[in-house]
């Protein structure tokens, strides 16, 4: 196929008008079909509404999907000189091109996706289709593969559903398991034990101060110092002992020492 830059310029409008049609589509009967979702739930028919609810959200998928891919067609369209003008595939629209090849066979309700991708193929060589259309380089957008997965929504994505649409429509019902995650007396426990928590820690402060004041020197029973420990305040000091030998002055010497010579 040679690349034709005019029919992939149309192509990407066609399939832009084309996706936003879609969207309005599949969010009107969305609409119908949650409305009737809330029917059953009010009705107490909660099996059948859990297995009608995985239709909405694949539709939800698709819907998200579409919107993603309507604005990397609106991209191309922007930036298609780029895409013309220059051989390879330009950083700025390596993520719309590939993601657009990636989702093509993927979206079968968008019929000019196929021959868009085609038209990518023929500009950039078979070698960049295949990588794109196996995402070898995990270029595609996250998002997107996510959205286009083929997987059972998850219980938990089930019941929210469900939730909100009976929210929506005034339906009085809650999903089983928000009865089960909640425990007032849970609550109520934790309450409790801070509360015996403070008033042991309280206890334990008194008794540490009880003991801190049996240990203080007012609580000792000690016996009364003697009176006569030198430096005691109120104690009378005894009288030095006399002297006996008491060195004689110089005089006296002297008049000593001239009687002896006289005898």
């Amino acid at each position: 196929m040679v690349f034709n830059p005019s029919r992939l310029k149309l192509l990407l409008k066609l399939a832009s008008n084309r996706l936003k049609m879609l969207q309005a589509k599949k969010t009107s009967l969305n609409q119908h079909q949650r409305r009737e979702i809330a029917g059953l739930l009010e009705k107490g028919k909660e099996d059948s509404a859990r297995i009608r609810v995985e239709h909405i959200i694949r539709e939800d998928f698709e819907t998200e999907a579409m919107e993603i891919l309507e604005l990397y067609c609106d991209l191309l369209s922007a930036r298609f000189g780029i895409l013309e003008q220059i051989k390879d595939c330009d950083p700025s629209i390596e993520t719309a091109v590939c993601s657009v090849i990636w989702a093509a066979p993927r979206t079968d309700q968008v019929k000019e996706l196929a021959p868009i991708r085609d038209q990518l193929g023929a500009k950039y060589g078979k070698e960049f289709l295949l990588a794109a259309m196996e995402n070898t380089n995990n270029v595609v957008n996250e998002r997107l593969v996510s959205k286009l997965s083929i997987a059972t929504p998850e219980a938990f994505l089930v019941e929210r559903y469900l939730e909100e649409i009976a929210k929506a429509y005034s339906v009085d019902w809650r999903s089983p398991d928000s009865y089960g995650g909640s425990d007032d007396g849970g609550d109520e426990d934790v309450f409790e034990d801070a509360k015996e928590s403070g008033q042991k820690a309280q206890s334990d402060d008194a008794e540490q101060q009880t003991d801190d004041n049996d240990f203080s020197e007012s609580n000792w029973d000690l016996p009364a110092p003697p009176s006569n420990v030198p430096g005691k305040a109120g104690s009378k000091s005894s009288p030095p002992p006399p002297k006996t030998d008491q060195i004689p002055d110089f005089d006296e010497l002297t008049r000593r020492f001239e009687a002896l010579k006289r005898k």
